[in-house]
């Protein structure tokens, strides 16, 4: 009970430490040093920070928002550090933050800069860089980069991606959706889960031009073929696919297809033709393979059964003997050196006796006079 009181006190004292003290932007890097302690905000208190983009932030799980200002040379920057559940809802929230004014430069597992400000993605950390007139340099923002690495999360990034097709993708185009909320920002028909993200679906967009026409290409990834057709009947029913006599006036038609686990829906086309474009080039199939090696399984011969029952006994036997000849050995050079000391202590043997026998048994009968 004594060694559990200061257990008690020393996780007191850890659970009311400051939210500053809980920080994981560093006080300085490459010159620029905290003009001010952190602000840590927890995901209960994202509304006031992040206005209309708070429900959405949730769909990513983001856990908590860190800022914190900077003085440099170069004047001040604005650092936001948004730790969300895994790299796969920082990424997406990257996306989400991202226009096409952004330029891919090599920080981080991902990022885009622009002159005044920087998106740069670190596991599950998304930094947001701000700065007037211009943000930091990218040398400096290598430093930063490299203090968060050493504790970033190095599960890997979503490979969903890897299904839109490059030819026509608009730049900086490409949306990881994990939520109805961010859904309908880009595809705005319905707020509700019409595709599944209660299921563990993933979703990522992307803006083509094809054909003179803009359309959007969302490919929606289900952990099983099961749910994944499951959801596209429900597609089906609740909207407009491919209507005979072409594309009405003033409505939103969607022509899609199912792949496996895979589904590729395009909006805002035209006609069945320029939605093929896109959709002929999604290829997905499920693939078992079995990697493991090779086993031939043979049956010995009789001879080498007999020869290796042989073998075992006789090792088995020259080990008891050796076994019985050490023991006796030792027992032997013991009782010289140390006689009545290690064996042969009829002093403190007491023996068990049924009475059976009218003589009782002594300790001493055990041994030589």
């Amino acid at each position: 009970m004594r060694r559990l009181i200061p257990i008690a006190i020393l996780f007191l004292l850890v659970t009311s430490l400051p939210a500053s003290a809980q920080s994981v932007l560093p006080s300085s890097f490459a010159g620029w040093n905290a003009a001010e302690s952190s602000v840590l905000i927890p995901s209960t208190g994202l509304a006031g920070s992040l206005g209309s983009d708070a429900a959405i932030f949730r769909e990513y799980s983001l856990k908590t928002l860190e800022r914190r200002q900077y003085a440099g040379t170069g004047g001040t920057a604005d650092v936001t550090l948004y730790k969300f559940r895994d790299p796969s809802s920082a990424y997406g929230a990257y996306t989400y933050l991202r226009n096409d004014t952004f330029a891919p430069v090599d920080l981080g597992s991902y990022a885009g800069v622009t002159g005044d400000r920087a998106l740069i993605v670190v596991g599950a950390f998304l930094v947001d860089v701000s700065s007037k007139p211009a943000r930091p340099p990218d040398a400096d923002l290598k430093q930063l980069v490299a203090s968060l690495e050493k504790i970033a999360d190095r599960t890997p990034f979503p490979t969903i991606g890897d299904h839109l097709p490059e030819a026509g993708l608009v730049k900086n185009s490409e949306r990881y959706v994990l939520g109805p909320r961010a859904l309908a920002q880009i595809v705005p028909l319905g707020t509700d889960d019409w595709v599944g993200f209660d299921h563990s679906a993933e979703t990522i967009l992307g803006k083509y031009r094809v054909a003179d026409k803009d359309v959007t290409l969302l490919i929606a990834s289900y952990p099983t073929q099961q749910i994944a057709a499951d959801k596209f009947k429900g597609m089906l029913r609740r909207f407009t696919f491919d209507p005979p006599g072409g594309v009405p006036t003033n409505q939103t038609v969607l022509f899609g297809k199912r792949s496996s686990s895979l589904i590729a829906i395009v909006v805002g086309a035209p006609s069945r033709d320029v939605a093929n474009r896109l959709l002929d080039q999604v290829q997905y199939e499920s693939q078992v393979m079995w990697d493991e090696p090779k086993h031939t399984l043979t049956d010995p011969t009789i001879s080498s059964i007999v020869v290796g029952a042989f073998l075992g006994t006789g090792v088995i036997m020259l080990l008891a003997v050796a076994v019985g000849l050490g023991f006796g050995g030792l027992r032997a050079v013991l009782r010289i050196f140390f006689p009545n000391k290690v064996f042969d202590r009829e002093k403190e043997i007491e023996i068990l006796q049924l009475g059976i026998y009218s003589k009782p048994i002594q300790a001493k009968d055990f041994y030589e006079k």
